[in-house]
């Protein structure tokens, strides 16, 4: 196991094992001393009310929701207070400072699994085909398949078109290019090298278009095996006037992700 995924274990384990408790405990209880007349909510539900000068112990420091607050406890009640509500006790302060690390390990460990989770949504939700249009022609009775643009970097997004065994990859991008251009003498095309070195090569299939760019490339079957066999490495883009090649990528796998919607289910 990587080293990276061996601390995100281990920082997963010290999650599950603190998730039952709401404070880090100090080291012992601090008796201190209550600040004006206050109203709690026990664990249990219950309401309590302690006095001004009541002695509570303070068990520990909170996390979470409860962060700034401390857990405390007597015969009557228990739960968190702030730490304006009380008089801080002897060796409070040492307590508070020996917590700490323990705070720290606890956030750090939150803040892993929440970048975990949400890398795992990320994944899940890049494997769904988002169609726009997904139906029977009622005419010649073929599918009409489009997905929604969806961005692989800063400058580039990516649809997916068919009608029946056409398969296209559409490329719209936001760089300065000119037109693109469907014509022998100046066509527009889409280089898509793969990490594995291997390079496909699309040309421009529509009609000549100077607004916005889009290039419509027709795909093959042989084509799409070739293009999930690796991710991106970088895109080189040929309008009328000038190219441009992109080499970073938020989304390097989103033909490896993508391409299976030609095919719904």
């Amino acid at each position: 196991m990587k080293k990276s995924l061996l601390h995100l274990f281990f920082f997963l384990l010290l999650m599950s094992n603190l998730s039952a408790q709401e404070y880090v405990a100090f080291e012992k209880p601090i008796e201190s001393t209550l600040i004006g007349n206050r109203s709690f909510t026990n664990e249990n539900g219950s309401e309590c009310t302690l006095e001004s000068k009541s002695i509570i112990k303070i068990l520990g420091r909170g996390y979470g929701e409860y962060k700034g607050k401390y857990y405390f406890k007597n015969d009557k009640c228990s739960g968190f207070i702030s730490s304006v509500w009380f008089a801080a006790g002897e060796g409070f302060k040492e307590q508070n400072i020996k917590v700490n690390p323990k705070i720290y390990e606890i956030n750090n460990a939150r803040a892993l699994k929440e970048i975990e989770e949400e890398r795992i949504e990320k994944k899940i939700e890049s494997q769904k085909c988002s169609y726009i249009t997904n139906e029977i022609d009622v005419f010649d009775k073929q599918r009409i398949i489009r997905t929604k643009f969806e961005f692989i970097s800063e400058d580039l997004a990516i649809q997916l078109y068919a009608k029946g065994s056409k398969k296209k990859i559409v490329f719209g991008a936001s760089l300065e290019l000119g037109c693109a251009s469907p014509y022998k003498t100046n066509r527009s095309k889409v280089m898509v090298m793969l990490e594995n070195k291997d390079i496909i090569t699309f040309y421009h299939s529509g009609k000549l278009d100077c607004g916005e760019f889009e290039l419509w490339g027709n795909v093959s079957n042989s084509e799409i095996t070739r293009l999930t066999k690796s991710p991106i490495k970088a895109i080189k883009i040929t309008g009328t006037d000038y190219y441009d090649t992109i080499e970073k990528f938020e989304w390097s796998t989103y033909f490896i992700d993508k391409l299976k919607c030609f095919n719904p289910k």
